[in-house]
């Protein structure tokens, strides 16, 4: 089934709905004006996101009048309902059942339980209930049962929200410093997963260790062990995607007909791609604040990486912005600068210029029960409408009139960045997935801004159809990595590889390599001669210039470095105080700066080695920017020809001229509805501050 077919609201190409009802607020006699006002703004659909010891506080007595309710509402209003089901993650599990059951609460790794706990996002009480309990899924699979047989049929329901926030049992119990449970239930199951993979000799060789009899073999407890944690945590992505993909296969057996959908965060995290791949559509949620109001406006890219990741690891391209965050993060006693209306709306239309389903705001009024109050709300505390909220329904409106061009079409872009799970977890047990993160963005961002909207892939994907990758700590081996590198350079047509900092550096069993780029140091012709770090001091000493092809670059920031030695016809292409910290092979397709390209830089891409590495590549922006900055954005009409959305994130009106690669018949301004005068194949925009234009080029 392709993305745009099968689901959806008939009509509606790309509906825009709001997080509505979690029990037990708002208060049932302001919903049926709520409800009204939201459907008038031209939104399309309500959620509600509510906890399971809400919805089933005695075993097997469901009390869901609201919900009954909710419905009712909604198709009164000509809304549709997205409904959750939290058997997982966020929010409490029944009391009863843990009080009953105590041995299903998550053990942390010094053996102790976890107990009851609130967040500010849920007063009433955290998960401590771990999946891997056999009366889990009998229990949770009752309350799938009753809940989707009672709704099903409903003309008003949408979407069935599965996994909200998707992660191990253990993420919200607190208690567990972000280590695994280690309950004798998920011990037992870590045990059989072994069994089925390793004889004892096997996994010995596996961790290095001498285990002679299998009731040794314990589970790491600390991620110092990372030859074992990484073992440990595979076990539990696989896992829990098995748990999701059960959710999903029961509520299909009653429901084949409505999709179902989960849910990540907005970066992304080592198991997404796993449990993306289950359901029907792939979500996320994102703070919305201090991202124009701020010295750096161009740290919105950051959003626009996690969209285009969410498209390439949703189910054929099919993803929700479920989560725009409405406001402030958090709200409470004291106040922080509140969303202003066109971060919204921009990260609204960027939202539809990258592919996804539709999207969605967290919430129309207030968390009233929590120090998310007032926070993330569309609508002030007495549901009165905010200039947000306002601004958010223009937006909406205009998107519906752009309708006979939707859903658009995202074409494989010419330049991708490489996201890989694996890799990540290595920084993560050292402290550094903030700084692993940070060098994949900044690399997205230097190109991004540039017009060069990249894809973003893992190495579990396919990588033929680029021209050029770019693989920011791709740091652990693992034998998939190593044959997609194999077979892209083996490719005469496939991408040039442009590989940063930590490449190889450790084997697929998390060890360091005896020879990085582990498995390929002889093919590609380099060596690791050393590592070493450009620390504040060499920067104030001048001991900072790296140079480059694209002449002198200056390293502004502390950052780690590795000194390569060419081999063979690999040659040095960059060089810090006469230490080659690049090569590049003989044929040009493969390239490795021993630094990231960000790291060294404030974390934002260097521009000039970006640049160049891409005009190496023959990568051109599809639409050229001059004059005043702005970022374009270049998809298929579902009319033929281009839609072309223009950014402007500057504090000032952009005046500027774009110039199409492509040859282009005609020009119209979509929002304004008038034709657009031009002249070698290029036309002017005039966009003010912090607003969108959205230009659709027929083809000549």
């Amino acid at each position: 089934m392709a993305a745009d077919e099968g689901f959806g609201i008939p009509g509606v190409p790309f509906p825009v709905g709001v997080e509505y009802y979690r029990a037990p607020t708002p208060k049932p006699e302001v919903w049926d004006e709520d409800l009204r006002r939201i459907r008038a703004s031209g939104m399309r659909i309500v959620r509600s996101f509510t906890m399971w010891n809400w919805m089933e506080p005695r075993p097997g007595q469901y009390e869901l009048d609201e919900f009954d309710r909710l419905f009712d509402l909604a198709e009164k209003h000509d809304l549709y309902v997205w409904l959750d089901m939290a058997l997982a993650t966020h929010g409490a599990g029944p009391e009863w059942m843990t009080r009953d059951f105590p041995d299903m609460r998550v053990v942390n790794q010094r053996g102790r339980a976890a107990t009851p706990v609130a967040s500010a996002a849920m007063p009433q009480g955290s998960q401590i209930h771990c999946y891997d309990h056999p009366l889990w899924r009998q229990f949770g699979g009752a309350l799938i049962e009753h809940v989707v047989t009672r709704y099903r049929d409903r003309p008003s329901l949408l979407i069935w929200g599965l996994w909200d926030g998707i992660a191990i049992s253990s993420a919200f119990s607190r208690q567990t410093d972000g280590l695994p449970c280690y309950c004798p239930h998920t011990l037992a199951r870590y045990e059989n997963w072994l069994r089925e993979r390793f004889t004892l000799d096997e996994l010995n060789e596996r961790l290095l260790r001498r285990f002679r009899r299998w009731e040794d073999v314990e589970p790491p407890r600390s991620n110092a062990s990372l030859v074992e944690m990484l073992l440990y945590r595979q076990f539990h992505y696989e896992n829990l995607a098995g748990h999701l993909r059960w959710m999903i296969d029961e509520t299909k057996r009653l429901d084949p007909v409505h999709e179902t959908r989960t849910h990540g965060a907005w970066y992304p995290r080592p198991w997404d791609e796993r449990c993306a791949a289950v359901a029907d559509s792939w979500g996320m949620s994102m703070p919305s604040s201090n991202l124009l109001t701020v010295e750096d406006p161009y740290q919105i890219a950051d959003r626009a990486f996690s969209f285009d990741w969410s498209r390439s690891a949703g189910k054929h391209g099919r993803w929700w912005n479920e989560e725009i965050y409405a406001g402030m993060s958090p709200g409470g006693v004291t106040w922080k600068k509140q969303a202003d209306p066109r971060e919204l709306t921009t990260l609204l239309w960027m939202t539809l210029a990258c592919g996804a389903a539709g999207a969605m705001f967290w919430q129309y009024r207030p968390e009233y029960m929590s120090f998310e109050s007032p926070g993330y709300n569309l609508a002030a505390l007495d549901g009165q409408p905010t200039e947000r909220f306002e601004a958010v329904a223009r937006a909406t409106e205009q998107i519906e009139g752009l309708s006979e061009h939707l859903p658009l079409k995202c074409p494989q872009a010419e330049v991708g960045v490489v996201y890989h799970p694996e890799s990540q977890e290595m920084f993560d047990y050292n402290d550094e997935d903030d700084r692993f993160l940070a060098d994949m963005r900044g690399t997205y961002r230097a190109l991004w801004t540039q017009g060069l909207t990249p894809d973003v892939v893992s190495p579990r994907m396919d990588w033929s159809g680029y021209w050029q990758l770019f693989l920011p700590n791709v740091a652990l081996m693992d034998e998939a990595t190593r044959e997609n590198v194999r077979r892209t350079l083996a490719d005469s047509e496939g991408p040039r590889l442009v590989a940063e900092g930590s490449f190889g550096m450790y084997s697929a069993d998390g060890q360091s390599s005896y020879g990085p780029p582990d498995g390929l140091a002889e093919e590609l012709g380099v060596r690791v001669a050393d590592v070493s770090a450009v620390t504040a001091y060499d920067i104030e000493q001048g001991r900072n210039v790296l140079e480059t092809p694209c002449g002198p670059v200056a390293i502004t920031s502390p950052c780690g470095y590795a000194v390569l030695e060419p081999l063979g016809d690999t040659r040095g292409i960059a060089s810090l105080e006469g230490q080659a910290v690049a090569v590049r092979s003989a044929d040009g397709r493969f390239t490795w700066y021993g630094l990231t390209l960000s790291a060294g830089f404030g974390d934002l891409g260097q521009p000039d080695l970006v640049r160049g590495l891409a005009q190496e590549a023959g990568v051109t922006p599809l639409v050229a920017m001059e004059g005043d900055r702005a970022v374009p954005i270049v998809r298929r009409s579902r009319l033929g020809g281009w839609l072309v959305f223009v950014f402007n994130v500057e504090r000032a009106e952009a005046q500027c001229r774009l110039r199409t690669r492509e040859r282009i018949g005609g020009a119209m301004d979509l929002l304004t509805g008038c034709a657009i005068e031009v002249e070698d194949n290029g036309f002017e925009l005039v966009i003010p501050q912090w607003d969108v234009a959205v230009v659709h080029c027929t083809e000549e």
